[in-house]
């Protein structure tokens, strides 16, 4: 069944560098792409002048209205650093829905690939973090259902997006059964994707991600589903290893494909060491334990190469760091090292554990330091002249536009009152009508007033007798000064506003949930600290201190903008160890650069600890048989 289609809405089309269009709380700049449901455009926040992009449905019809109304749900609802995220949508009357997202330096995926294949580098950074979005994705009981280059972001510095997701699965899913295959399904799709089944699941995606993959290693669209898969290895002999995981991850039977796409990542990683030792000359990973694997903080993929010599250094060393770590072997040695370090510890712990996987990667404390600038709306004021008094025939600026009271970086200011440049005005005072005097109000200008005496009378009784006397506040002359204008017969009327600053800092970190935070706090290290601009699209695009930024600009309102920032990050490198010990699966963790190990009661000698404890107890109770005979 064809999609039904409903009457178009005009759609802003800037015509030359200076036009712009208005839709809501946003201006439009210049188009920028069209996506299947949307026309994209770059555009700016009038209140915040935040720069964002600006996607405008242009298929009216119910069932793309749907879509796209579900993709920006679950994007605002869903946060990841490899999803993009949505954060303002709405409807407008004249052009209709749209959605709202940070403005990021990247472009889809299949612009890349019309250049041809990628690069082993490439590809791997890439399915990583896309993902581990699915992965995330799916914890969620989302699924995306249409996972393609189309759909996938990619900065300059590999750093990548997931978009678009009109066709997920989730409990909130539209019926889309009226979507005509056509639609979407795609030489990416698994060969079981059926809309109208209502059903969907992970290997969906890892079969798509597959298909991704394949594009990115051989530059071809793979074949339609359940088409035969050209080998990569007849391409380039070096892909062997990693054809074999893309044919698992293609596999017509979805029983047959890796249950998550975290495993096939993982194992496409595994499969291109060769390739990446190639692509790097700081990490040999073909000299790795099998089961070991850096992970790329989001920061280090987004904004690795832009930050300063300080963060770069940190991440060269805690590369060099996991090189070490993750050589055959390494890890064995030191658990055994630190065996004989320590009385209670297990002996010999390298030769008792078995490695299941191994795991090195960064993390990152954000700290934001900002400040907040308060003007309030211009209110009028009148004064007396003073003898310097101008009337200012120039143009009046915007409150905005005053240079502020002079002050050190993120000091507070408390609440003053400024007058606004240029908005002075000299009067002829009102009160007085310029003679600077006015009729004195005690005596109404007559110069006397009338006072009561008491007199005392022959007969000794007391009368009051009303007496005219010199009038004490103007002493006869019937006029006094004119308050208003202080005696000077003009008044000056100018427009002021309160002006304010305070400074707040903000902070949050990685995801270190499950994570030794105390030993990590103790080897945090400084690793970039500078000025930033907090409406600047690339630092939106790591997930945490993107978090920051959205509350930092909240605080802001009306009267209140937020007019300079300070980021300060800290990091501290770590490797995590899952490995199998009496036959139980355990975990333990190397923090720091002198690899503190942190771990549980499984590495402590079961013997030793018993044996101490019954020597305490009989050395308690001899004391305790000592005290009785003493005292008894």
């Amino acid at each position: 069944m064809s999609t039904p289609q409903a009457s178009a809405r005009p759609e802003p089309k800037p015509a030359g560098d200076g036009a712009t269009y208005e839709l809501r709380n946003y201006r439009l700049h210049e188009r920028v792409g069209q996506e299947e449901l949307a026309t994209v455009y770059r555009a700016s926040h009038m209140t915040l002048d935040r720069p964002v992009q600006v996607h405008i449905l242009r298929r009216h019809d119910w069932i793309s209205a749907s879509r796209f109304q579900l993709a920006g749900r679950l994007a605002a609802r869903l946060a990841h650093p490899s999803l993009l995220p949505v954060i303002d949508a709405g409807h407008d009357d004249k052009y209709g829905d749209y959605l709202v997202t940070p403005q990021i330096d990247a472009r889809p995926l299949a612009a890349l690939l019309a250049d041809g294949p990628q690069d082993a580098m490439l590809t791997v950074r890439v399915i990583a973090q896309v993902a581990t979005a699915l992965d995330y994705l799916h914890a969620e009981q989302v699924f995306h259902r249409d996972v393609q280059p189309a759909n996938i972001l990619v900065s300059p510095q590999g750093a990548a997006y997931m978009a678009n997701l009109s066709l997920a699965a989730s409990p909130d899913t539209p019926d889309l059964s009226k979507i005509d295959e056509a639609d979407y399904l795609t030489p990416y799709s698994a060969p079981e994707q059926r809309l109208s089944q209502g059903e969907a699941g992970a290997v969906l995606d890892v079969y798509s991600l597959g298909a991704v993959a394949y594009h990115m290693l051989s530059g071809e669209v793979p074949p339609a589903p359940g088409g035969e898969v050209p080998s990569l290895a007849s391409r380039d002999p070096s892909l062997a290893p990693a054809d074999r995981v893309v044919r698992r991850m293609l596999a017509a039977q979805p029983a047959a494909r890796f249950p998550s796409a975290g495993a096939a990542a993982a194992a496409l990683r595994q499969a291109l060491r060769a390739q990446i030792d190639l692509a790097t000359n700081d990490m040999e990973e073909s000299r790795w334990e099998a089961s070991a694997e850096w992970l790329e903080n989001p920061l280090e993929t987004a904004l690795g190469s832009q930050l300063d010599e300080a963060f770069k250094e940190f991440l060269a060393r805690s590369r060099k760091r996991a090189d070490d770590l993750h050589r055959r072997d390494v890890i064995r040695r030191l658990l055994s090292r630190w065996s004989r370090d320590g009385f209670f510890r297990r002996r010999a712990l390298g030769q008792l554990v078995q490695p299941e996987q191994i795991v090195s990667y960064n993390v990152y404390f954000y700290a934001l330091r900002t400040l907040y600038e308060t003007r309030s709306a211009p209110q009028r004021r009148t004064r007396p002249q003073k003898p310097d008094d101008r009337s200012s025939a120039q143009i009046i600026p915007d409150v905005w536009g005053v240079e502020p009271p002079a002050a050190g970086p993120f000091e507070t200011v408390k609440p003053r009152e400024l007058v606004l440049p240029n908005s002075t005005r000299v009067i002829t005072c009102p009160d007085c009508s310029g003679t600077s005097e006015i009729p004195c109000k005690e005596c109404q200008g007559k110069g006397m007033v009338e006072k009561l005496h008491k007199v005392s009378n022959p007969n000794n009784t007391v009368t009051n007798e009303k007496l005219a006397v010199t009038c004490p506040s103007c002493r006869g002359y019937g006029q006094s000064k004119c308050q208003n204008c202080a005696g000077t017969g003009n008044i000056v009327e100018e427009q002021v506003f309160t002006y304010a600053r305070r400074a707040k800092e903000w902070n949050n970190s990685d995801d270190i949930e499950d994570l030794p935070e105390l030993a990590i706090k103790r080897r945090l290290e400084p690793v970039f600290s500078a000025p930033i601009t907090p409406y600047e699209g690339r630092w939106h695009s790591v997930a945490p201190l993107a978090e920051l930024l959205r509350a930092s600009i909240a605080e802001a309102g009306e009267d209140t903008r937020l007019s300079s920032a300070e980021l300060k990050i800290q990091g501290a490198t770590i490797t995590e160890m899952d490995f199998l010990l009496d036959e139980q699966t355990q975990r333990l963790y190397f923090v720091g650069f002198d690899n503190e190990l942190v771990g549980d009661w499984s590495l402590l000698n079961p013997e030793r600890l018993a044996l101490a404890a019954v020597s305490a107890a009989l050395l308690l109770i001899a004391l305790i048989a000592v005290a009785v005979f003493f005292l008894g």
